[in-house]
């Protein structure tokens, strides 16, 4: 069920989300990725589009949030740091609520780097993990194969000592698999993390989202995820710090936003994170000096849901687009917690 608030808050033009993607290049090789990492690193002239047009907006919002994505944004981390320094300026400035974060795969998320960016008011943070050391470095490898379990767990750990206000949500992938593994690491996180209520976990269904069905995690149907889920949480607390995408009823997705655009590094401007690529996705470019060349024929398409309150459009408009073109891979449900 919508709220008037929630609906009110997606559409109110004195709110701003800008999904930035400050480079689409990755220091790792997840399996089930469908990302390509053919964009590199943003280019001057897009980053001074993004600039002017945060100076442009900011006199006319209460509210400006930054939301980082990649490829990994910390390999672009100058872009992160330079481009919210000067956001935060104008926010304090003019008055705005500035706020921002990161979906990062937490490896280079080091205690220094954490600190900068808590300065500059970027203080959510999702990470992602496969299970405990055993599965995840199966799954969630360095470009090189090397794994990376231990390196993000001693920065979450380094997070945790810190007396900053941040949320770090844990975003759990589980598939047919690795459920056992997954309940070690949710015994793990409890004592280690879920504690502290600075930090929270999701679990999410996860697929072979970027190749044959048949050549890596096996998808578990409904039924499945949910046994699992009580299987995984056996004994846990009413009260405790972990849900599902199954407990989001009231959930719209930043791509049905009006008020929420993507910025990709080489200008692009779109909806959704997940099909960068789909002639759907591509509404145009961000200019030098912060205008929006905006097919605004095809940005509606993806707002459609706001004519009925539609949940399943709020919650996905990819549904609800025409002229429906083949994405790669398939993930059976992806939620944006930030």
């Amino acid at each position: 069920m919508y709220t008037n608030g929630s609906l009110a808050a997606a559409i109110s033009p004195d709110r701003l989300e800008l999904i930035l993607l400050p480079t689409e290049k990755c220091n790792f090789r997840c399996t089930y990725c469908y990302e390509d990492f053919t964009v590199g690193r943003m280019k001057q002239p897009v980053i001074d589009g993004v600039k002017s047009l945060i100076r442009n907006r900011v006199p006319h919002l209460k509210m400006l949030t930054l939301s980082w994505f990649g490829g990994e944004p910390l390999l672009a981390k100058e872009v992160v740091m330079s481009i919210s320094a000067y956001a935060k300026e104008l926010c304090d400035e003019h008055g705005v609520h500035f706020s921002g974060g990161l979906t990062t795969n937490g490896y280079l998320l080091d205690s220094e780097t954490f600190d900068q960016l808590i300065r500059l008011d970027q203080t959510h943070y999702q990470i992602t993990l496969d299970g405990d050391e055993e599965w995840h470095d199966k799954t969630r490898t360095q470009a090189n194969r090397r794994p990376t379990f231990q390196t993000i767990w001693n920065n979450l750990e380094a997070c945790a000592r810190s007396d900053r206000d941040f949320h770090v949500s844990l975003r759990l992938h589980l598939h047919e698999d690795n459920i056992e593994s997954m309940r070690r690491l949710y015994d793990r996180l409890k004592p280690s993390f879920l504690t502290d209520k600075r930090f929270s976990a999701s679990f999410h269904r996860i697929g072979a989202l970027g190749q044959a069905l048949d050549a890596g995690p096996r998808l578990l149907n409904r039924s499945a995820y949910e046994a699992a889920l009580s299987h995984i949480r056996n004994g846990a607390d009413e009260g405790d710090s972990v849900r599902s995408e199954l407990d989001l009823d009231d959930y719209i997705c930043y791509a049905a936003k009006p008020n929420s655009l993507l910025i990709r590094a080489n200008g692009a401007i779109g909806k959704c994170t997940v099909i960068l690529d789909d002639p759907r996705n591509t509404l145009g470019r961000i200019l030098p000096d912060g205008t929006l060349d905006i097919d605004n024929v095809k940005l509606r398409q993806w707002m459609v849901g706001f004519l009925d309150t539609s949940k399943p459009t709020l919650s996905c408009p990819l549904g609800a687009l025409p002229a429906a073109v083949p994405v790669k891979g398939i993930e059976i449900v992806t939620l944006a917690t930030n």
